[in-house]
Protein backbone atom coordinates (compact mmCIF):
# COMPACT_ATOMS: atom_id res chain seq x y z
CA UNK A 1 0.00 0.00 0.00
CA UNK A 2 1.59 3.32 -0.97
CA UNK A 3 2.20 5.98 1.82
CA UNK A 4 -0.62 8.54 0.56
CA UNK A 5 -2.87 5.25 0.58
CA UNK A 6 -2.19 4.83 4.29
CA UNK A 7 -2.58 7.95 5.20
CA UNK A 8 -5.87 8.71 4.01
CA UNK A 9 -6.88 5.20 5.33
CA UNK A 10 -5.23 6.14 8.83
CA UNK A 11 -7.54 9.67 9.03
CA UNK A 12 -10.91 8.24 7.74
CA UNK A 13 -10.12 5.92 11.09
CA UNK A 14 -9.40 8.84 12.75
CA UNK A 15 -11.97 11.18 11.75
CA UNK A 16 -14.71 8.88 13.43
CA UNK A 17 -13.05 9.45 16.39
CA UNK A 18 -13.81 13.28 16.78
CA UNK A 19 -12.68 16.34 17.02
CA UNK A 20 -9.62 15.49 18.53
CA UNK A 21 -8.25 13.71 15.42
CA UNK A 22 -9.17 16.79 13.76
CA UNK A 23 -7.30 19.59 15.74
CA UNK A 24 -5.35 17.72 18.52
CA UNK A 25 -2.71 19.55 21.02
CA UNK A 26 0.75 19.31 19.96
CA UNK A 27 3.25 19.59 22.89
CA UNK A 28 6.91 19.48 21.44
CA UNK A 29 10.00 19.23 24.24
CA UNK A 30 13.10 19.97 22.51
CA UNK A 31 15.84 19.55 25.01
CA UNK A 32 19.20 21.31 24.62
CA UNK A 33 21.90 18.90 24.48
CA UNK A 34 20.67 15.57 25.77
CA UNK A 35 22.56 12.85 24.52
CA UNK A 36 21.24 9.14 23.06
CA UNK A 37 21.75 7.58 26.30
CA UNK A 38 21.00 10.27 28.86
CA UNK A 39 17.30 8.43 29.58
CA UNK A 40 16.67 5.27 31.47
CA UNK A 41 14.77 3.94 28.76
CA UNK A 42 18.20 4.63 26.23
CA UNK A 43 20.40 3.03 28.97
CA UNK A 44 21.52 5.24 31.10
CA UNK A 45 23.05 3.64 33.99
CA UNK A 46 22.70 6.71 36.35
CA UNK A 47 20.31 9.17 35.20
CA UNK A 48 16.32 8.67 36.94
CA UNK A 49 13.89 9.79 33.93
CA UNK A 50 10.95 7.95 35.29
CA UNK A 51 8.41 10.24 33.79
CA UNK A 52 9.88 10.37 30.34
CA UNK A 53 10.02 6.36 30.28
CA UNK A 54 6.78 6.09 30.85
CA UNK A 55 5.91 8.59 28.20
CA UNK A 56 8.01 5.82 26.10
CA UNK A 57 6.32 3.28 27.18
CA UNK A 58 2.90 5.23 26.03
CA UNK A 59 3.81 5.30 22.28
CA UNK A 60 6.67 4.88 20.12
CA UNK A 61 10.51 5.61 20.65
CA UNK A 62 12.88 5.92 17.62
CA UNK A 63 16.49 4.19 18.45
CA UNK A 64 17.96 6.30 15.27
CA UNK A 65 16.67 10.00 15.61
CA UNK A 66 18.72 12.60 14.31
CA UNK A 67 19.25 15.83 14.77
CA UNK A 68 19.37 18.15 11.97
CA UNK A 69 22.92 19.38 12.96
CA UNK A 70 25.64 18.63 14.89
CA UNK A 71 24.99 22.09 17.32
CA UNK A 72 21.40 24.07 18.44
CA UNK A 73 20.47 26.51 16.19
CA UNK A 74 20.40 24.76 12.67
CA UNK A 75 18.56 22.17 14.23
CA UNK A 76 16.08 24.82 15.78
CA UNK A 77 15.29 26.25 12.18
CA UNK A 78 14.80 22.65 10.86
CA UNK A 79 12.40 22.27 13.09
CA UNK A 80 10.55 25.57 13.11
CA UNK A 81 10.15 24.82 8.44
CA UNK A 82 10.75 20.98 7.74
CA UNK A 83 13.95 22.06 5.53
CA UNK A 84 17.40 20.86 6.21
CA UNK A 85 19.80 23.64 7.62
CA UNK A 86 21.99 23.38 4.10
CA UNK A 87 18.89 25.11 2.63
CA UNK A 88 18.90 27.28 4.65
CA UNK A 89 22.15 28.48 4.81
CA UNK A 90 21.95 28.36 8.38
CA UNK A 91 24.76 25.78 9.24
CA UNK A 92 26.07 27.02 12.66
CA UNK A 93 25.01 28.13 16.14
CA UNK A 94 24.39 31.56 15.99
CA UNK A 95 26.96 33.45 16.31
CA UNK A 96 29.33 30.42 15.81
CA UNK A 97 32.74 29.58 16.78
CA UNK A 98 34.94 31.09 14.28
CA UNK A 99 33.41 34.93 14.78
CA UNK A 100 34.66 34.25 18.70
CA UNK A 101 38.50 33.09 17.80
CA UNK A 102 41.37 35.30 17.79
CA UNK A 103 43.22 35.88 15.03
CA UNK A 104 46.30 33.41 15.81
CA UNK A 105 43.80 30.49 16.54
CA UNK A 106 41.87 31.45 13.33
CA UNK A 107 45.48 30.82 11.63
CA UNK A 108 45.68 27.32 12.51
CA UNK A 109 42.84 26.43 10.13
CA UNK A 110 43.18 25.52 6.26
CA UNK A 111 39.84 26.79 5.53
CA UNK A 112 37.35 29.38 6.50
CA UNK A 113 33.28 29.31 6.95
CA UNK A 114 31.34 30.71 4.17
CA UNK A 115 29.08 33.63 5.00
CA UNK A 116 26.22 31.62 6.52
CA UNK A 117 22.71 33.07 7.55
CA UNK A 118 22.82 34.13 11.23
CA UNK A 119 18.78 34.55 11.92
CA UNK A 120 15.72 32.55 10.67
CA UNK A 121 14.67 34.70 8.05
CA UNK A 122 10.77 35.94 7.43
CA UNK A 123 10.35 34.33 4.23
CA UNK A 124 10.38 31.19 5.67
CA UNK A 125 6.95 29.93 7.37
CA UNK A 126 7.12 28.36 10.14
CA UNK A 127 5.13 25.72 11.75
CA UNK A 128 3.37 27.95 14.24
CA UNK A 129 2.67 30.44 11.73
CA UNK A 130 0.76 27.91 9.79
CA UNK A 131 -0.75 26.26 13.21
CA UNK A 132 -1.86 29.88 13.92
CA UNK A 133 -3.86 30.45 11.00
CA UNK A 134 -5.94 27.05 11.18
CA UNK A 135 -6.91 28.31 14.79
CA UNK A 136 -4.25 26.82 17.18
CA UNK A 137 -2.78 29.02 20.12
CA UNK A 138 0.87 29.04 20.14
CA UNK A 139 3.59 29.19 22.42
CA UNK A 140 6.70 29.53 22.83
CA UNK A 141 8.80 28.32 26.52
CA UNK A 142 12.55 28.40 26.79
CA UNK A 143 15.28 28.65 24.53
CA UNK A 144 15.06 29.93 20.88
CA UNK A 145 18.60 31.21 19.36
CA UNK A 146 17.49 32.01 15.83
CA UNK A 147 17.83 35.93 16.22
CA UNK A 148 20.98 37.74 14.56
CA UNK A 149 24.04 38.96 15.99
CA UNK A 150 23.00 42.03 17.32
CA UNK A 151 23.12 44.60 20.47
CA UNK A 152 19.83 46.38 19.05
CA UNK A 153 16.91 45.11 20.72
CA UNK A 154 15.13 46.89 17.85
CA UNK A 155 16.70 44.46 15.22
CA UNK A 156 16.76 41.77 17.85
CA UNK A 157 12.77 42.33 18.80
CA UNK A 158 12.29 41.51 15.09
CA UNK A 159 13.56 37.93 15.24
CA UNK A 160 11.92 36.93 18.40
CA UNK A 161 9.29 34.27 18.25
CA UNK A 162 6.89 36.50 19.14
CA UNK A 163 7.71 37.62 14.96
CA UNK A 164 7.35 33.97 13.91
CA UNK A 165 4.25 33.04 14.63
CA UNK A 166 3.65 32.03 18.49
CA UNK A 167 1.17 34.48 20.19
CA UNK A 168 3.23 34.49 23.55
CA UNK A 169 6.74 33.94 23.63
CA UNK A 170 8.21 33.01 27.22
CA UNK A 171 11.82 33.60 27.73
CA UNK A 172 12.98 33.18 24.09
CA UNK A 173 15.44 35.47 22.85
CA UNK A 174 19.30 35.67 21.83
CA UNK A 175 20.59 33.92 24.28
CA UNK A 176 22.01 30.32 23.79
CA UNK A 177 22.41 29.49 27.46
CA UNK A 178 21.27 31.46 30.75
CA UNK A 179 24.07 32.63 33.04
CA UNK A 180 22.97 30.63 35.26
CA UNK A 181 20.03 28.38 36.29
CA UNK A 182 19.23 29.96 39.40
CA UNK A 183 17.26 32.96 39.68
CA UNK A 184 17.84 35.80 38.18
CA UNK A 185 19.78 33.83 35.56
CA UNK A 186 21.96 36.77 34.55
CA UNK A 187 24.66 36.30 32.40
CA UNK A 188 28.35 37.57 34.37
CA UNK A 189 27.85 40.89 35.49
CA UNK A 190 25.17 42.11 32.71
CA UNK A 191 22.52 42.84 34.01
CA UNK A 192 20.78 40.70 31.32
CA UNK A 193 17.96 38.17 32.26
CA UNK A 194 17.05 35.68 29.42
CA UNK A 195 13.68 37.47 29.79
CA UNK A 196 15.31 41.20 29.31
CA UNK A 197 13.46 43.04 26.74
CA UNK A 198 11.59 39.88 25.73
CA UNK A 199 7.73 40.02 25.59
CA UNK A 200 5.91 38.22 28.13
CA UNK A 201 8.39 37.01 30.19
CA UNK A 202 6.78 36.23 33.59
CA UNK A 203 6.72 38.41 36.06
CA UNK A 204 9.11 37.85 38.85
CA UNK A 205 6.98 37.74 41.61
CA UNK A 206 5.96 34.31 40.14
CA UNK A 207 9.59 33.40 39.19
CA UNK A 208 11.88 34.41 41.96
CA UNK A 209 13.79 32.04 43.64
CA UNK A 210 12.53 29.52 41.11
CA UNK A 211 15.32 26.94 39.39
CA UNK A 212 14.88 27.53 35.59
CA UNK A 213 13.66 24.16 34.30
CA UNK A 214 11.09 24.70 37.06
CA UNK A 215 9.83 27.96 35.78
CA UNK A 216 9.37 27.20 32.40
CA UNK A 217 7.58 24.05 33.66
CA UNK A 218 5.65 26.38 35.53
CA UNK A 219 4.82 28.20 32.30
CA UNK A 220 3.67 25.28 30.24
CA UNK A 221 1.25 23.93 33.13
CA UNK A 222 0.13 27.80 33.58
CA UNK A 223 -0.91 27.67 30.02
CA UNK A 224 -1.95 24.28 29.41
CA UNK A 225 -4.62 25.16 32.10
CA UNK A 226 -5.94 28.57 30.44
CA UNK A 227 -6.15 27.06 26.94
CA UNK A 228 -8.06 24.10 27.45
CA UNK A 229 -10.67 24.78 25.81
CA UNK A 230 -9.20 25.70 22.28
CA UNK A 231 -6.37 23.53 20.02
CA UNK A 232 -2.78 24.39 20.94
CA UNK A 233 0.86 24.14 20.41
CA UNK A 234 3.72 24.16 22.88
CA UNK A 235 7.27 24.24 21.69
CA UNK A 236 8.54 23.97 25.09
CA UNK A 237 12.32 24.19 24.39
CA UNK A 238 14.54 23.93 27.67
CA UNK A 239 18.04 25.66 28.38
CA UNK A 240 18.95 22.47 30.20
CA UNK A 241 20.71 20.33 30.10
CA UNK A 242 23.52 22.46 28.16
CA UNK A 243 26.37 24.82 30.24
CA UNK A 244 26.45 25.97 33.03
CA UNK A 245 26.15 22.90 34.69
CA UNK A 246 23.87 23.54 37.23
CA UNK A 247 21.53 21.24 39.33
CA UNK A 248 19.23 21.54 42.12
CA UNK A 249 20.34 21.50 45.10
CA UNK A 250 18.65 18.29 46.36
CA UNK A 251 19.05 16.42 42.96
CA UNK A 252 22.65 17.41 43.20
CA UNK A 253 23.13 15.69 46.17
CA UNK A 254 20.47 12.71 45.78
CA UNK A 255 23.19 11.67 42.80
CA UNK A 256 26.35 12.21 44.80
CA UNK A 257 25.48 9.81 46.99
CA UNK A 258 24.58 7.00 44.37
CA UNK A 259 27.56 7.09 41.90
CA UNK A 260 30.09 4.48 42.22
CA UNK A 261 33.15 3.90 40.39
CA UNK A 262 31.50 1.26 38.24
CA UNK A 263 28.95 4.37 36.59
CA UNK A 264 29.64 4.90 33.32
CA UNK A 265 27.55 8.24 33.27
CA UNK A 266 28.98 10.00 36.93
CA UNK A 267 28.48 13.59 36.79
CA UNK A 268 25.90 14.60 39.41
CA UNK A 269 25.26 18.23 38.58
CA UNK A 270 24.20 16.99 34.82
CA UNK A 271 22.33 14.28 36.45
CA UNK A 272 19.82 16.55 38.90
CA UNK A 273 19.41 18.76 35.40
CA UNK A 274 18.48 15.46 33.37
CA UNK A 275 15.92 14.82 36.63
CA UNK A 276 14.97 18.27 36.36
CA UNK A 277 13.81 17.92 32.92
CA UNK A 278 11.88 14.55 33.85
CA UNK A 279 10.11 16.55 35.95
CA UNK A 280 9.06 19.29 34.03
CA UNK A 281 7.70 16.43 31.44
CA UNK A 282 5.89 15.20 34.29
CA UNK A 283 4.34 18.06 35.20
CA UNK A 284 2.80 18.73 31.75
CA UNK A 285 1.63 15.19 31.22
CA UNK A 286 0.08 15.33 34.54
CA UNK A 287 -1.77 18.23 33.81
CA UNK A 288 -3.08 17.01 30.56
CA UNK A 289 -4.09 14.12 32.63
CA UNK A 290 -5.87 15.96 35.03
CA UNK A 291 -7.56 18.22 32.16
CA UNK A 292 -9.00 15.06 30.52
CA UNK A 293 -6.40 15.97 27.26
CA UNK A 294 -4.32 13.41 27.18
CA UNK A 295 -6.23 11.80 24.29
CA UNK A 296 -6.80 15.14 22.48
CA UNK A 297 -2.66 15.55 22.53
CA UNK A 298 0.45 14.70 20.71
CA UNK A 299 3.32 14.63 22.54
CA UNK A 300 6.99 14.95 20.87
CA UNK A 301 10.32 14.50 22.58
CA UNK A 302 13.67 15.07 21.58
CA UNK A 303 16.71 16.84 21.46
CA UNK A 304 18.97 19.99 18.90
CA UNK A 305 22.09 17.28 18.94
CA UNK A 306 24.18 14.83 20.78
CA UNK A 307 25.83 15.44 24.53
CA UNK A 308 28.18 17.17 25.69
CA UNK A 309 31.18 15.76 26.57
CA UNK A 310 34.28 17.55 25.38
CA UNK A 311 34.33 20.11 28.66
CA UNK A 312 35.88 19.21 32.05
CA UNK A 313 34.91 16.31 33.73
CA UNK A 314 32.00 15.30 30.92
CA UNK A 315 29.56 16.22 31.66
CA UNK A 316 28.03 12.97 29.94
CA UNK A 317 29.07 10.10 28.21
CA UNK A 318 27.68 8.97 24.80
CA UNK A 319 28.64 5.50 24.17
CA UNK A 320 28.57 3.18 22.72
CA UNK A 321 28.35 6.33 19.82
CA UNK A 322 31.39 8.11 19.12
CA UNK A 323 32.33 11.65 20.08
CA UNK A 324 29.40 14.09 21.08
CA UNK A 325 28.03 17.36 20.20
CA UNK A 326 30.08 19.70 17.58
CA UNK A 327 31.48 16.47 15.94
CA UNK A 328 31.07 14.25 12.52
CA UNK A 329 30.38 11.19 13.94
CA UNK A 330 26.83 9.92 15.35
CA UNK A 331 27.55 11.09 19.14
CA UNK A 332 26.87 14.42 17.67
CA UNK A 333 23.64 14.15 15.91
CA UNK A 334 22.07 11.05 17.09
CA UNK A 335 19.53 11.84 19.91
CA UNK A 336 16.77 10.70 21.97
CA UNK A 337 13.07 11.06 20.49
CA UNK A 338 9.94 9.67 21.54
CA UNK A 339 6.25 10.43 20.07
CA UNK A 340 2.96 9.83 22.14
CA UNK A 341 -0.62 10.15 21.52
CA UNK A 342 -2.77 7.71 23.57
CA UNK A 343 -5.39 5.46 21.81
CA UNK A 344 -3.75 6.23 18.56
CA UNK A 345 -0.21 5.10 18.64
CA UNK A 346 0.29 1.76 19.76
CA UNK A 347 2.23 1.93 23.18
CA UNK A 348 5.59 0.71 24.14
CA UNK A 349 6.19 0.77 19.82
CA UNK A 350 10.20 0.94 18.98
CA UNK A 351 11.18 2.02 15.55
CA UNK A 352 14.45 1.39 14.37
CA UNK A 353 13.69 3.69 10.77
CA UNK A 354 15.99 6.95 10.58
CA UNK A 355 14.19 10.03 11.07
CA UNK A 356 15.60 13.23 11.38
CA UNK A 357 14.42 16.88 13.15
CA UNK A 358 12.94 18.30 9.56
CA UNK A 359 10.63 15.23 9.82
CA UNK A 360 8.80 16.94 12.71
CA UNK A 361 6.96 19.55 10.91
CA UNK A 362 5.85 17.91 8.37
CA UNK A 363 4.27 15.32 11.13
CA UNK A 364 2.69 17.73 13.09
CA UNK A 365 0.62 19.75 10.40
CA UNK A 366 -0.46 16.28 9.54
CA UNK A 367 -1.81 15.17 12.81
CA UNK A 368 -3.49 18.58 13.32
CA UNK A 369 -5.01 18.02 9.59
CA UNK A 370 -3.48 21.50 8.65
CA UNK A 371 -2.72 21.93 4.51
CA UNK A 372 0.70 23.60 3.80
CA UNK A 373 -0.65 27.28 2.90
CA UNK A 374 0.25 29.06 -0.31
CA UNK A 375 3.78 29.82 -0.69
CA UNK A 376 5.08 27.60 2.41
CA UNK A 377 8.83 26.89 1.97
CA UNK A 378 7.70 24.79 -1.32
CA UNK A 379 11.30 22.92 -0.56
CA UNK A 380 10.04 21.51 2.29
CA UNK A 381 12.47 18.15 3.04
CA UNK A 382 11.09 16.24 5.94
CA UNK A 383 8.43 13.59 5.61
CA UNK A 384 5.96 13.22 7.64
CA UNK A 385 5.99 10.29 9.84
CA UNK A 386 2.36 9.69 10.34
CA UNK A 387 2.26 6.30 8.59
CA UNK A 388 5.06 5.18 10.82
CA UNK A 389 3.46 6.31 13.82
CA UNK A 390 0.16 4.83 13.26
CA UNK A 391 0.96 1.84 11.82
CA UNK A 392 3.92 1.05 13.93
CA UNK A 393 5.93 -1.23 11.63
CA UNK A 394 5.26 1.46 8.75
CA UNK A 395 8.10 2.54 6.82
CA UNK A 396 9.31 5.77 5.29
CA UNK A 397 9.33 5.88 1.52
CA UNK A 398 12.80 8.03 1.56
CA UNK A 399 16.05 7.00 0.65
CA UNK A 400 19.18 9.22 2.76
CA UNK A 401 19.34 11.60 5.27
CA UNK A 402 22.20 14.07 4.71
CA UNK A 403 24.05 16.88 6.78
CA UNK A 404 26.29 19.59 6.30
CA UNK A 405 28.40 21.79 8.31
CA UNK A 406 31.09 23.94 6.85
CA UNK A 407 32.24 25.19 10.35
CA UNK A 408 34.73 24.12 13.00
CA UNK A 409 34.27 23.35 16.32
CA UNK A 410 35.30 22.84 19.67
CA UNK A 411 33.88 19.18 19.87
CA UNK A 412 36.35 18.26 17.34
CA UNK A 413 34.11 19.08 13.87
CA UNK A 414 35.82 20.16 10.93
CA UNK A 415 34.24 21.28 7.63
CA UNK A 416 32.26 18.43 6.77
CA UNK A 417 29.05 16.84 5.36
CA UNK A 418 27.48 13.44 5.43
CA UNK A 419 24.84 11.11 4.20
CA UNK A 420 23.16 8.21 5.62
CA UNK A 421 21.53 5.54 3.40
CA UNK A 422 20.32 2.52 5.32
CA UNK A 423 23.12 0.86 7.22
CA UNK A 424 25.99 2.82 5.71
CA UNK A 425 27.39 6.33 6.39
CA UNK A 426 29.63 8.38 4.86
CA UNK A 427 31.50 11.58 5.55
CA UNK A 428 33.11 13.79 3.56
CA UNK A 429 35.72 15.95 5.57
CA UNK A 430 36.50 18.94 3.18
CA UNK A 431 40.06 19.32 4.89
CA UNK A 432 42.36 17.12 2.17
CA UNK A 433 38.71 16.27 0.78
CA UNK A 434 39.08 12.54 2.95
CA UNK A 435 36.19 10.44 3.14
CA UNK A 436 34.99 7.75 5.88
CA UNK A 437 32.45 4.86 5.56
CA UNK A 438 30.90 3.17 8.20
CA UNK A 439 28.50 0.05 8.42
CA UNK A 440 25.79 1.22 11.49
CA UNK A 441 24.27 -1.91 12.01
CA UNK A 442 27.41 -4.00 12.09
CA UNK A 443 29.94 -1.28 14.03
CA UNK A 444 27.35 1.80 15.72
CA UNK A 445 31.09 3.13 17.22
CA UNK A 446 32.04 4.06 14.03
CA UNK A 447 35.54 2.17 14.48
CA UNK A 448 36.20 0.45 11.25
CA UNK A 449 36.35 2.88 8.18
CA UNK A 450 34.93 0.38 5.16
CA UNK A 451 36.08 3.02 2.48
CA UNK A 452 38.97 0.66 0.89
CA UNK A 453 37.23 -2.19 1.33
CA UNK A 454 33.97 -1.09 -0.30
CA UNK A 455 34.65 1.53 -2.86
CA UNK A 456 32.14 1.15 -4.76
CA UNK A 457 29.43 1.83 -2.11
CA UNK A 458 31.88 5.17 -0.78
CA UNK A 459 31.66 6.40 -4.60
CA UNK A 460 28.02 5.88 -4.83
CA UNK A 461 27.53 7.79 -1.58
CA UNK A 462 29.92 10.36 -2.18
CA UNK A 463 28.29 11.09 -5.62
CA UNK A 464 24.88 11.46 -4.11
CA UNK A 465 25.97 13.48 -0.85
CA UNK A 466 27.69 16.06 -3.69
CA UNK A 467 24.44 15.98 -5.98
CA UNK A 468 22.32 16.55 -2.72
CA UNK A 469 24.92 19.35 -1.93
CA UNK A 470 24.04 21.14 -5.20
CA UNK A 471 20.44 21.30 -5.05
CA UNK A 472 20.14 22.47 -1.91
CA UNK A 473 22.20 25.04 -2.51
CA UNK A 474 24.99 24.03 0.49
CA UNK A 475 27.43 26.72 0.69
CA UNK A 476 31.36 25.22 0.91
CA UNK A 477 33.99 26.40 3.21
CA UNK A 478 36.23 28.77 1.45
CA UNK A 479 40.21 28.69 2.14
CA UNK A 480 41.85 30.48 4.37
CA UNK A 481 43.76 33.35 3.50
CA UNK A 482 46.16 34.05 6.82
CA UNK A 483 46.53 30.10 7.24
CA UNK A 484 49.74 29.46 8.60
CA UNK A 485 50.24 25.53 8.22
CA UNK A 486 53.58 25.61 10.71
CA UNK A 487 51.52 26.79 13.37
CA UNK A 488 49.37 23.54 13.60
Amino acid sequence: MSRSLVSVVLWLVLAVCGRAAERPNVVVFLVDDLGWTDLGCCGSDLYQTPHIDRLAASGMRFTAAYAACTVCSPTRAALMTGMYPARLNLTDWIDGMWENLAPARRARHPLRPPEWTQRLEHRYVTLPEVLRRAGYRTAHIGKWHLTPRSDDPAVLSKFYPDRHGFEVNISGNQWGAPGSYFWPYRRGKKKDDIGARVKNFPDSRTTRGRYLTDMLADQAVGLIEKWKDSPFFLHIAHYAVHTPIQGRKDLVEKYRKKITPGHRHRNAQYAAMVESVDESVGRVVSTLGRLGLSKDTLIIFTSDNGGLIHARNGPTDNRPLRAGKGSAYEGGVRVPAIVSWPGRIKPGAISREPVITCDWHPTVLEVAGVSRVAGQNDDVDGVSLVPLLMASRGVVERRDLFWHYPHYHRGGATPYSAIRSGPWRLIEFYEGRRIELYHLERDLSEKIDLVKTHPAKAAELLKRLRQWRKRVGAQDPRPNPAFQSRSR
